[in-house]
């Protein structure tokens, strides 16, 4: 009998499952613990990268510290900043904690990596300033983001050896809700180069790439299948999903494509409108499969209507195959990102 990590295996590998796969359902999930980026406690603190964080109760994630900028000046990096070695962490002990409760039989386990190369650029310098220097000072600033690299592609070495996880999801935003932050030429020249490594870092060590990047990155999509990108998420609606996964879905797996701004996160949606929405999307998107139904969750009660869909959806096809499902699981109560900072900064452990 199949199982559900079998099943969504096929979503990423471009090919159509028995049902529609689901990362809240189908899927363990952690940022490591032990990686000492972001908030390492509640309220300001300071990351192995000097970077200032605020993370107050009731934020859904960290965010670096406003007015603060851990580089005056990028053509300076290399005095003002020491890259830190990932082989210093705790790994093995990391992991054994991270893991202990992964069902590796009956679902995919992925990692979430953060902060990726522009992030962790703009992070250091602000926005305004690292899209200044992408145009104004290419060569250190080159260097600078291919410093970082280095650093992603041991770290991502280090979690396939310890966490042994099926997939890494890689965090990297490169779009507003209707435009590039920067344009096409420049991404190729001063991004893909350092990306391409990336992802190549994580197929040696025998595991998927899904690219995570929120707003508009449509002109990107035939880049990252170029990278040998594996999937690409959220896919917000800015992108036009559908017509996407119709060029592109034997060649790229598309994890999401619903509508988060104008319905699932609208301030006073109803359940009733959140359900209409992830019905509408899986009949839209689901034939033809390298789809995983995966909504952006920055509310985590989404997770309710996006269940009820499923089962409702997939019960046919469960039936026809003979799988019986686990239980229908309950509300989430904290989102994956959010639950895991908060269990850091209170110096717990996922």
């Amino acid at each position: 009998m199949i199982t559900a990590k079998e099943n969504i295996l096929m979503a990423y590998r471009h090919q159509e499952p028995y049902w529609v796969p689901c990362q809240t359902l189908d899927q363990n999930t952690c940022l490591p613990s032990i990686i000492p980026e972001g908030p390492r406690s509640q309220g300001v603190s300071t990351d192995i990268f000097g970077v200032s964080w605020t993370f107050e109760p009731g934020m859904e994630g960290p965010m670096v510290t406003q007015g603060t900028k851990r580089l005056e000046d990028v053509a300076g990096w290399r005095d003002a900043l020491t890259i830190p070695d990932p082989n210093t962490y705790d790994w093995e002990n990391g992991a054994a904690k991270d893991t202990a409760n992964w069902d590796r039989e009956n679902k995919i386990s992925s990692v979430i990596v953060v902060d990726g190369l522009f992030e962790q650029l703009h992070a250091m310098t602000g926005i305004e300033d690292a899209l200044c220097y992408l145009l104004s000072d290419e060569e250190d600033t080159y260097d600078l983001l291919s410093a970082i690299a280095d650093y992603r592609t041991e770290e991502i070495r280090l979690i396939g050896r310890y966490y042994k996880p099926d997939k890494i999801q890689f965090h990297d935003d490169y779009g507003s809700n209707d435009r590039l932050f920067m344009s096409k030429p420049t991404w190729q020249k001063m991004i893909k180069p350092h990306l391409k490594r990336i992802v190549e870092a994580t197929h040696e060590a025998g595991m998927i790439y899904e690219h995570h990047s929120c707003g508009y990155i449509a002109p990107l999509i035939e880049e990252f299948i170029e990278l040998g990108i594996d999937a690409l998420n959220p896919l917000q609606i800015t992108n036009n999903p559908y017509e996407l996964k119709k060029k592109y879905g034997s060649q790229l797996c598309f994890v999401g494509g619903f509508d988060n701004q104008n319905i699932l996160d609208r301030q006073g949606v109803t359940y009733q409108e959140r359900y209409d929405e992830i019905r509408r999307r899986v009949e839209l998107m689901a034939p033809g499969g390298s789809w995983v139904a995966q909504p952006t969750m920055i509310d985590p009660s989404i997770s309710v209507p996006l269940a009820d869909v499923l089962y409702e959806y997939n019960k046919p096809l469960w039936d026809k195959i003979g799988y019986i499902p686990p239980e229908k699981p309950g509300a989430l109560t904290r989102t994956v990102y959010a639950d895991a900072n908060e269990k850091t900064v209170s110096g717990g452990n996922k």
